[in-house]
């Protein structure tokens, strides 16, 4: 089955995360329809244009004027049919276009609408235009993640906003049950500053315990040793000894026979405590050895541990490939591209037939012929520059 077959989805959102909220309910069956500016999302421009790409598969496009008369009567006659809308207009942009939520509760009380933006819709901040790195600055993210004696470094995969699509989505499937018992929709209030401080939780919590917070490690870790990245003698790889019966294992592995024997690194505390002497020594041995090698051995060994890969790889991998994370799509004037699908599996769902991302205003006229618009009325539209068809 498709859970959201049937249910009808206004998307207002653009670039990546609030598309990425439409593109879960269109896999999941919901007639998702993109509406766009006429003169399209601004990432349709660039080499950001991927991301549309990505983000919007699955779904209709419509090409729309919302700062015409006419354009807002289109949304509202959408709206008053619809079962969801996801947006992402910095807070009071929807309300002034006519299209914010309380304008559309009082057309349609079913409706659940879903807000995405940067710092939600209350707070001293909820104005601020805001980018993943943005968040990722005034979180703590970049604070905590870099190299010591080094300055802070951003994640470069946009996490935080994708979390925040994830999260706005389970926020929607929330609200389509409480809709089932009520028969009321509801405001979902979805924020990337929210996503990151939740993200931060470990280490918030350990501060308000301990008063400390560790200090910059590159891929090490405050309370693991060795838990971080080594040059081998070819390519860099990832250990993370964790627990005692790891560090055993890891020895015992490699040949480290002294270190192994070495009672200052027998428990995890000892480890800890001789972390820099420790690290120096395991690096040193690791230099000698091809990747390949120790990667076999620790794997046969069950100690967690990885090659450090390029996206190329990544590409090839035969998990990505045997869990089906990569389809190809063609796309008009592009070519071929290798597009993500989203991660997670049900036994009982099905996955609908992979559609690429529509073109600017590529479905304009199928969809006011579905609102009762006659193809004279649909042209006129076009001739007022309050529709684009493509």
């Amino acid at each position: 089955m498709l859970p959201l077959k049937g249910l009808k989805v206004l998307d207002f959102s653009h670039a990546a995360d609030g598309p990425t909220c439409g593109l879960m309910l269109a896999q999941a069956g919901a007639d998702v329809i993109k509406i766009e500016p006429l003169q399209g999302d601004p990432y349709r421009r660039g080499p950001a244009i991927a991301a549309v790409y990505n983000a919007n598969r699955n779904k209709r496009g419509l090409a729309l004027n919302l700062q015409s008369p006419q354009g807002r009567e289109i949304a509202h006659k959408l709206a008053s049919t619809a079962d969801i809308i996801v947006e992402s207009f910095t807070p009071g942009v929807a309300d002034r276009l006519g299209i914010g939520y309380a304008e559309i509760d009082r057309l349609n009380p079913r409706i659940i609408y879903c807000s995405v933006s940067g710092f939600g819709q209350t707070g001293p901040y909820s104005q601020r235009p805001v980018y993943d790195p943005v968040i990722q600055a005034m979180s703590g993210f970049m604070a905590t993640t870099g190299e010591a004696g080094r300055p802070p470094v951003r994640v470069a995969p946009g996490v935080i906003g994708l979390g925040t699509a994830f999260i706005a989505s389970w926020g929607v499937a929330l609200a389509i049950i409480a809709r089932e018992k009520t028969g009321r929709g509801q405001h979902i209030d979805a924020a990337f500053f929210d996503t990151a401080v939740f993200c931060m939780s470990f280490i918030i919590a350990g501060y308000s315990i301990t008063g400390f917070t560790s200090p910059r490690m590159g891929s090490a870790n405050p309370v693991f040793v060795p838990y971080q990245c080594f040059e081998t003698a070819d390519r860099s790889v990832f250990i993370g000894v964790t627990h005692d019966r790891f560090w055993q294992a890891f020895c015992g592995a490699l040949g480290f026979a002294r270190q192994g024997s070495d009672d200052h690194y027998r428990t995890a505390e000892g480890r800890l405590l001789h972390r820099d002497k420790l690290v120096a020594e395991v690096a040193a041995e690791l230099k000698k050895f091809p990747s390949s090698e120790i990667l076999a051995k620790l794997e046969a060994a069950d100690v967690p541990c990885a090659l450090v890969k390029e996206v190329s790889e990544v590409m090839d991998d035969p998990q990505v490939q045997a869990r089906g994370m990569l389809i190809d799509m063609q796309y008009p004037g592009t070519g071929s591209m290798k597009l993500t699908t989203l991660p997670f599996k049900a036994s009982q769902m099905e996955t609908p037939e992979p559609l690429r991302a529509p073109l600017l205003g590529e479905h304009t006229g199928e969809i006011l012929a579905e609102l009762g618009y006659d193809k004279a009325a649909i042209d006129s539209l076009e001739h007022k520059g309050v529709i684009f068809r493509g």
